[in-house]
């Protein structure tokens, strides 16, 4: 039990020791958004570690709107909320839908036999999009169906004030292909 403990004092160490860090170099950029934000992007993706969008597209703070949630799937109402308050209160202009190689949410689809698991089904659905790439077809469900579980983000589409970008990043070199129709 004392090496567990030992163990969590010494993460909580290193976050507090980075929190130091990140806070001293950036100190001058948090002034500029305590009122608020306004970016033009937001990005739908995977929680998956590896992933990380203000890094991917060397953005900074206030730069991205990130929405992360395991397979970057628009199934919830917590993730079509958040999307829309993206589009519809800080007038994002794209919203990008960012899958990644090597998932694994979307490998434990593939395997998966569970028909009650809604994260799971939901990206078995989008291998008819494309039955050579999973990782693909998964992002191309996105972009079909958010327009069609939110009024909100459909009428921002139609009025061209919002555009859809599906794009998939590869873990091994760190690249990004974007999907545009």
């Amino acid at each position: 039990m004392n090496t567990m403990k030992k163990s969590k004092d010494n993460l909580l160490e290193e976050l507090e020791l980075g929190n130091k860090e990140y806070s001293k170099k950036n100190k001058n950029i948090f002034k500029k958004f305590i009122k608020g934000q306004s970016p033009d992007i937001a990005v739908l993706t995977c929680s998956d570690s590896r992933v990380i969008p203000e890094y991917i597209f060397n953005k900074s703070i206030g730069d991205l709107f990130v929405i992360r949630v395991a397979g970057n799937i628009a199934l919830d109402h917590s993730v079509i909320k958040s999307i829309e308050y993206a589009v519809d209160h800080l007038k994002v202009n794209y919203l990008i839908v960012l899958g990644h190689t090597n998932c694994g949410a979307v490998k434990a689809s593939e395997e998966s036999e569970d028909k009650n698991e809604a994260l799971l089904n939901e990206i078995k659905e989008s291998f008819l999009y494309d039955q050579d790439n999973h990782f693909r077809a998964n992002i191309l469900r996105q972009l079909d169906m958010i327009p069609k579980r939110s009024e909100i983000i459909k009428n921002k589409i139609n009025n061209k004030k919002l555009m859809m970008i599906g794009a998939i990043y590869n873990i091994k070199n760190g690249m990004v292909d974007f999907i545009i129709d």
